[in-house]
């Protein structure tokens, strides 16, 4: 099973390059350019990545996440987001690469990256969000590893209000300077919730004393604006645990672009009332620049978990509310299922309303004139019964013999 995903992964990635600095309507596009830098005096590689929607929607702004040592870690918040946003598990985002030199690593995240950053904060990202379609700091975020780690301490530190969230991922250089000037400067002039995630492996000893001082210092000031995570990731080691800080990351800081879906009406209620969906809805709309109505989604699992309880006081009330709905459905079972409970539950105008709405959708949908048929049959209208199973009959390609012999069934038994 591992195997398994770990080759879909490699996939991914691989025709994500196929794709790159050439736009496509699932992938995106990946470009690769150089910036001048006056604080680092020399040429940075970078790589961006920019999400399918960003070509069509021209008003749209986006969150954009950076990633130090893009060489090898660019590729994973984009198969995150290319894997996940299809079913609204993750918002589309651009992806900020920033490519090092192995040889000047050290030199750049930490002998000078007092220089590092003024390239980071002045250049890199004042670049970015001239030139693209940003949330800018409503909407940041960075990843490091290692080096990178240490560094990005230092940046929420110092530069409180550049990132809204932070990914670490086994953290090294977390210096006694870098702590006290955590300690010293924690709440300062911070102006917008930041969210931190940090992770180590097993092996990582070396590191836990840092952290657990980091902890400690977030703990004591326990301030309102900044959630934090300290997770040891449990078989990983130094250099896997990039990947799943990624993904633990997003997931936890995005974990508001869910779309609701509820397995039982219980669960709903626990989760609140129909004004806390639409609340949650807006606030969703209000940070990722999308809509702010109720997700299908969730719709649709409040009128089923309604309809598989027998619960027709809920249905009803959903059913009113989101009227819409059942206008235009996503397939034809639907309209069938929705049409049967109202008729179920003696409101057959209702239920005629739903069928008729699935023909406008599905006009030539076998299955829904049979529905109907049923319908007529039960109250009474055979004449109306036999022509809409007529009708089903002629929709119904020959080779679908078993729905065709049902259909032929309903109509004998007229």
């Amino acid at each position: 099973m591992h195997k398994k995903r770990n080759l879909s992964f490699v996939l991914i990635l691989i025709s994500l390059y196929c794709y790159g600095q050439s736009y496509n309507e699932k992938i995106g596009f990946i470009d690769t350019y150089k910036i001048e830098s006056k604080y680092l005096d020399e040429e940075r590689t970078i790589e961006i990545y920019l999400p399918p929607s960003y070509q069509k929607l021209k008003e749209k702004r986006y969150p954009v996440m950076y990633v130090m040592d893009g060489q090898e870690y660019f590729l994973h918040p984009v198969a995150y987001q290319r894997m996940l946003r299809f079913k609204d598990k993750s918002p589309e985002f651009v992806v900020v690469g920033i490519n090092t030199d192995r040889k000047k690593r050290r030199r750049l995240l930490y002998e000078d990256a007092n220089q590092f950053i003024r390239f980071l904060t002045e250049e890199l990202i004042p670049h970015i969000d001239k030139n693209y379609r940003t949330l800018k700091e409503k909407e940041r975020s960075y990843f490091g590893w290692e080096m990178a780690g240490g560094l990005g301490l230092e940046i929420f530190t110092q530069h409180q209000n550049t990132f809204n969230a932070f990914f670490i991922a086994s953290p090294t250089h977390l210096t006694k300077e870098r702590i006290l000037a955590l300690a010293t400067n924690i709440v300062k002039n911070r102006s917008h919730k930041t969210y931190l995630y940090f992770s180590k492996a097993p092996e990582e000893t070396y590191i836990v004393q840092p952290l657990n001082k980091t902890d400690s210092i977030l703990k004591v000031h326990n301030s309102s604006s900044i959630k934090w995570e300290m997770d040891n990731l449990l078989h990983e080691d130094h250099y896997t645990t990039p990947l799943k800080t990624i993904n633990n990351g997003l997931k936890a800081h995005f974990q508001d672009y869910n779309t609701l879906r509820f397995y039982s009406l219980k669960e709903f209620d626990q989760f609140g009332n129909l004004d806390h969906i639409k609340n949650y809805y807006q606030h969703r709309g209000n940070r990722y620049g999308i809509s702010s109505n109720v997700h299908r989604t969730t719709k649709h699992f409040l009128l089923l978990n309604a309809m598989n309880e027998n619960n027709f006081e809920r249905f009803e009330t959903y059913a009113k509310v989101f009227r819409e709905y059942f206008e235009d459905p996503t397939l034809e079972i639907w309209a069938i299922r929705f049409g049967d409970f109202f008729a179920k539950n003696g409101k057959e105008k209702e239920a005629l309303d739903v069928y008729n709405s699935g023909l406008k959708k599905f006009p030539k949908s076998s299955a829904i004139y049979n529905a109907m048929g049923t319908f007529y049959k039960e109250n009474g209208d055979y004449e109306k019964a036999k022509t809409h199973y007529k009708k089903a009959i002629a929709l119904t390609d020959k080779s679908e013999k078993e729905k065709l012999r049902k259909y032929q069934n309903d109509l004998k038994k007229m």
